[in-house]
């Protein structure tokens, strides 16, 4: 139950960074951007790691529904 709840909470994050739900992925861009040193990253960046976090609740989402043998 854990394991989906954990899941379903990353491909939410997920989306809402892929999409720029409320421009989520320029915010955090530019309260980082504020510190780090500058670089080659973009927002595109932010929204990037939004798509891996959407693999990931994937995965966490079928280990918790496929049953082990």
């Amino acid at each position: 139950m854990i394991a989906i709840s954990i899941g379903i909470v990353s491909v939410i994050v997920g989306i809402a960074l892929l999409v720029n739900f409320a421009r989520i992925a320029e915010r955090i861009f530019d309260f980082y951007a504020s510190f780090m040193r500058t670089g080659s990253a973009t927002p595109g960046t932010i929204r990037l790691v939004g798509g891996v976090a959407i693999l990931v609740g994937a995965f966490w989402i079928v280990t918790a529904v496929v049953p082990s043998r």
